[in-house]
């Protein structure tokens, strides 16, 4: 019978981090200044007040990915070694995150239909909870020695992933009552910038060694 060996850790970390780079990179060529915005100097700023939906939503999720890299990058820290279940779940978290290019481009050009908000935000959950699923077997199986309680750490990650789950849903919700409402307002998005603070506000975690 074949043991099963530990996988690469390194080739896991490079592939994120390229897929990551280029993800950031794609949000920007939605932007397309030179075809937005006019020649004429009379009309220079008039045209990037009219770029600024697509400014902001690429803002946001650019901040967005920010966030969910550098968690990624502290779940890596804990992890010893990797095995296939939480390569498969880091590829899933990948996948996810290709989506958030165009997905953005979607929110900016329809920004008073709720709709792409709402899909955006639901894309967003499918990454938390991938993320999840990636701490909850780090924890389980896969910590190295920085962790001194796998428990107590996964029981700290959980609460603070319902958070940013609440967050995200808070941010459906609010698509939602625009269409329930008609409101054409073009607000939900805006809520998923919470996401910022819950992923920089980092709590005080029981079963850790810095």
């Amino acid at each position: 019978m074949i043991e099963p060996q530990p996988l690469p850790k390194a080739r896991l970390e490079a592939l994120t981090d390229g897929i990551f780079a280029v993800t950031m990179t794609l949000l920007v060529l939605d932007l397309k200044f030179a075809d937005r915005v006019s020649s004429d100097p009379s009309r220079v700023w008039h045209d990037l007040a009219a770029l600024g939906p697509y400014i902001d939503d690429y803002a946001i999720s650019f901040v967005v990915l920010c966030v969910f890299w550098l968690a990624h990058l502290r779940l890596v820290k804990r992890v010893r070694d990797i095995d296939a279940t939480f390569t498969w779940l880091n590829l899933a978290f990948l996948l996810f995150t290709t989506f958030v290019p165009p997905l953005t481009s979607w929110v900016g050009h329809e920004s008073t239909k709720p709709a792409a908000a709402i899909v955006y935000g639901v894309n967003l959950v499918l990454i938390l909870g991938a993320e999840t699923l990636m701490w909850r077997r780090a924890c389980r199986h896969l910590a190295n020695e920085s962790v001194t309680d796998p428990d107590a750490l996964w029981r700290a990650i959980r609460t603070r992933f319902y958070f940013a789950a609440g967050v995200i849903v808070t941010g459906i919700a609010a698509a939602m009552l625009e269409i329930r409402y008609a409101t054409n307002v073009g607000y939900a998005s805006y809520v998923y910038l919470l996401l910022i603070a819950a992923g920089l506000v980092r709590p005080k975690m029981a079963g850790r060694r810095d």
